[in-house]
């Protein structure tokens, strides 16, 4: 891997905020935030967008078919190796207008500043990827479209995922356009991503760039309950069999679990589904959205018996039914030592404070890592908040981050002549 050598490439930054600002209109909320589903009207529409500029700007354009598109640059030639960069254009409902837009848009003007330089021998290519279903809003699981290309999943299980409304995401991305035929790059040699850390540690310790050093593990359950639904009223309160009162007791268990470990262990249910959902009527299903998350792989396995345990005798107090599905078994890991030294060397040459940290959400470059070298790079979150209308990077932390992304790529791909 080059070391960094001090360059004069710079990305566009007047560039960057024209297409960032022309995005983030796709699935604008009043209050500033983002509704911006995976393959909806309004992501298909800010794929639009930026499929636009990058091909007004020279790119090539793959589509594979779990909607994943491929912004090429074939810079050093058909059979040399290609370094991608990329993120996603898919929010949480409500969610904020930086949340994987920020790293897509900054992979498309980087890696265009770096094409268009002088003096540059180029050893691999420059793609932008552009994955499907980040977020899992939609469509279960999350990370879904780097999860196909990483291995993890097949094409055919990716396109018959379907939402709440029975619409596969192979429907959905054929109504957007994006049901596409083709295959992303054969040998990638390295994976880098921008993204907001959603989170508070770079904001609490004044710095500007996270150097991401590895990933939380993450296991996610979805718990199907079973009860019997009947009147609320005439109803003995000894007869009924309610299975929202067992959600209930689900949901103060997992965060037992984590009070236990005195926050070592991070557990919450963010989502459940409640039928028939009628006031009058005690709830006759239940689906529970669990998910527990933690640095120690051990420490994560054990809890994860734990409520497994605690969900069987819930179901035996309460007299219903529970059974479950892991849908998310995501161990902790590292991403790659000789990428994140250079993420720490470009910052420090700019002059950024950096510091290590470690991603407690899910991001696609965890999926990236099981193909090649992957590494992040965290710009601060304003009050750590995300998945929320209130989400705020500023330009100083923004503009940082994307000329670190486009330094780090450089060194990835070119060298000049006598260095």
């Amino acid at each position: 891997m080059n070391q960094y050598a001090a360059s004069g490439v710079a990305p566009d930054l007047v560039a960057f905020h024209s297409l960032f600002e022309a995005v983030a209109r796709f699935g604008a909320t009043p209050a500033g935030g983002l509704h911006r589903l995976a393959a909806s009207a309004q992501e298909g529409l800010a794929r639009d967008c930026v499929c636009d500029w990058l091909t007004q700007h020279g790119f090539s354009l793959r589509v594979d078919p779990a909607g994943n598109i491929f912004a090429c640059l074939a810079l050093a030639g058909d059979d040399a190796s290609w370094v991608l960069t990329g993120s996603h254009l898919d929010s949480q409902p409500g969610g904020g207008r930086f949340d994987g837009a920020l790293g897509v848009v900054a992979a498309c003007v980087a890696t265009h500043a770096i094409s268009r330089a002088q003096g540059l021998q180029f050893h691999s290519n420059l793609g932008v990827a552009i994955w499907t279903n980040e977020e899992g809003a939609r469509f279960a699981p999350s990370m879904l479209g780097s999860g196909v290309f990483a291995g993890q999943y097949d094409f055919d299980f990716a396109r018959a995922r379907a939402d709440a409304d029975g619409v596969t995401l192979a429907q959905a991305l054929a109504l957007t356009g994006y049901d596409g035929q083709d295959r992303g790059p054969e040998h990638v040699a390295a994976y880098v991503e921008l993204h907001i850390e959603q989170g508070p540690e770079l904001e609490r310790n004044g710095a500007a760039i996270g150097v991401v050093r590895g990933n939380w593990g993450t296991n996610k359950y979805l718990f199907e309950i079973n009860g019997v639904a009947a009147h609320t009223g005439p109803t003995p309160m000894s007869q009924r069999r309610d299975a929202l009162l067992a959600a209930s007791h689900l949901v103060i268990a997992c965060r037992a679990l984590s009070d236990a470990t005195e926050g070592r262990l991070l557990t919450s249910v963010g989502r459940m589904d409640i039928h028939p959902n009628s006031s009058n009527v005690i709830a006759a299903r239940v689906t529970v959205y669990a998910e527990l998350r933690c640095t120690d792989n051990n420490e994560l396995q054990r809890a994860s018996r734990a409520l497994e345990a605690e969900a069987s005798r819930i179901g035996v107090e309460t007299g219903t039914g529970i059974a479950w599905q892991q849908v998310t078994d995501r161990p902790a890991g590292n991403f790659d030592d000789a990428l994140c030294g250079l993420i720490a060397q470009v910052a420090s040459v700019r002059g950024l404070k950096a510091m290590d940290l470690h991603t407690v959400a899910g991001h696609d470059s965890v999926s990236l890592r099981a193909r090649c070298p992957t590494a992040m790079i965290f710009v601060p979150s304003k009050d750590g908040v995300s998945h929320n209308e209130a989400e705020f990077t500023s330009v100083q932390d923004i503009e940082a981050g994307v000329q670190v992304l486009c330094q780090v790529l450089e060194s990835l791909v070119a060298a000049r002549p006598g260095a």
